[in-house]
Formats: C-alpha cells, structure tokens, sequence
C-alpha cells in the first residue's frame, strides 16, 4: 500500500520548509533550494529559537559601513535538518522529478521510479522538475540573477558592497576568494540583478554584459588594476581588471499566479510571515532542538 499524508508540501525553499515545519508535514522536492549566499536577514529577526546567532556583519561601500544580519543559509539547513530528522523528506536528496495522478504523488530517480504517496491536500511552493501539478497565469515573471565572477587581475581593494538604483547590476558583493588558500586579500564578486524572462535570454543581459558593466562601476568609483609602471608625464599606470565569469544562479522573485486545484493549492504566506512565527514553529520541535543544543 501507498503511504498516506494529510497534507504535503512541494517546494525546498526556506519558505517551504518553514511552512512544513510549522505543521510538521512531509517535503518533497527535486533539488535543494538554498539560499543564496548574499541573501541576508534583517538584523533585527530572532534567531535564538533555533539555536542560531543573527549577529550583524559590517560591509565596507563607498558611503561608509552598511549591516546586514546572517544569511540564510544556516537557517535552512537547520530546518532541513530537523525536518529529516521526524521523517519527513521522504525521498531526501535522490528525486529527479515529481508526477501527480490525482491524489497521488510519484517521485522518480535518473533512472527509476522510486514510490508514490497519497495525500490529502498538497501545498506547492514553485518546485523545479514537476509534472501535471499546477498550470499557471501568463502574466510576466521576474527573476533574481546572481552571476558570480572570479577576478585574474584587479581583485585586490578596500571595499565589499556596491549598489545602485538600476535593477541591472542592482549590488555587487566582494568576498575573499575561495579559489586561493588562506587569508587571502584578493576578491572574486557576486553581482545581482533582477530580470524579467525576456531579459535572462537576451544577450544584453547576459553574464558578459554583466561582466563589463560591473567592472566599469568599479573604475567609475576610482578602484584599479595593479600598478603597471608610469605614464610619459609621470602620473602612475594601472592595468586593467580582468575577470572570469563562474557561475549564474537565478531564483524567482516574483513566482507564477498558480490557478489552484481542489487538493492543491500555493500558500500565500511570506518568508517574513514565517520568520516572525519561528519561535512557535521552533515549539513544536522542541524535544529534537532540545537534544541537538545539548550535544553540540
């Protein structure tokens, strides 16, 4: 026989899991969606529920120091943790795609089918790799695009931040490199736009373009490349940056209006609704993160 849950959730978002966690329901997904490594939390959002330290972190911009609390990360993978824990991440991290079949959901590997589960209500969360859930509106979609570039030449200054009021190249975030061993002070960066669909699939907007303009906003705000010598009339040389492109990323920033079913349907609630509930979701684990403080 099939297992069967009153409710499930499909979706690996922190927004997911906090909402299946609120409700200690099971999760099903195709890929882990963690945060993103420049995501951040308010400073003033509480942590200490799930044994976690929100302390701010100091980034030096041109206009002087900006604070940001912790990123996202730990928190996901706390809940995660948790969550796997109780049991309830039934196919963890080996399903490549889900299928629904009324009330029945069916996640499969690269290779084979691995079960189906029935459920009574399911509550989906803009999962990557599924079928046959939810169609959506055709209304527009905006994305968040995190393309990360490692610096060849011109990675060695002062600051850690730069934005700007343009939703292309919208931040740039400078961190040591982890391409190079120890305490390094050369920087790879991290720019992040905000797209629509169109604009990802147009070159104009492509890891290139990002490239060359992140590198002009670091020369219009007087960062250079190493010294290079001297000019004929004395004033100092520069070479020039030269950077890689490593890795884009992208997350939805404004997922699809989902048309809902009568046993599924796409939550309304917000991260931020969630995080200002943590120390109650936190509750209804209390004897696992109990035991987890104790022995760590």
């Amino acid at each position: 026989m099939n297992p069967y849950y009153d409710e499930i959730v499909v979706g690996s978002s922190l927004r997911a899991l906090l909402f299946a966690a609120s409700r200690s329901i099971p999760v099903f997904f195709t890929e882990p969606e963690k945060p993103h490594q420049f995501d951040h939390f308010a400073i003033d959002v509480d942590l200490s529920s799930w044994g976690l330290h929100n302390d701010s972190q100091l980034w030096t911009t041109p206009d002087g120091e900006m604070a940001t609390g912790q990123n996202k990360i730990a928190l996901w993978e706390h809940v995660f943790f948790v969550l796997g824990l109780k049991g309830l991440t039934p196919f963890s991290s080996v399903c490549n795609s889900l299928r629904l079949d009324t009330n029945e959901l069916t996640g499969f590997s690269e290779y084979a089918k691995l079960r189906t589960v029935e459920f009574g209500v399911c509550h989906y969360f803009d999962e990557h790799g599924t079928y046959n859930l939810l169609s959506s509106e055709d209304k527009p979609r905006t994305h968040l695009v995190y393309d990360t570039f490692a610096f060849i030449r011109g990675g060695k200054h002062h600051l850690d931040f730069i934005s700007s009021d343009d939703d292309f190249c919208k931040e740039i975030w400078f961190y040591p490199s982890p391409r190079l061993d120890g305490n390094t002070p050369i920087k790879d960066a991290c720019v992040l736009s905000i797209l629509s669909d169109d604009q990802i699939d147009d070159f104009d907007f492509s890891e290139t373009i990002v490239r060359l303009t992140a590198l002009q906003k670091m020369k219009d705000l007087g960062l250079r490349g190493p010294k290079n010598g001297y000019q004929k009339d004395g004033s100092q040389r520069y070479r020039s940056f030269k950077a890689q492109a490593l890795d884009r990323t992208k997350f939805l920033a404004s997922p699809p209006v989902w048309i809902e079913r009568d046993t599924i349907v796409a939550p309304q609630i917000t991260e931020k609704d969630l995080l200002e509930d943590l120390g109650q979701i936190a509750d209804k684990h209390k004897r696992i993160l109990g035991y987890l403080w104790r022995n760590t």
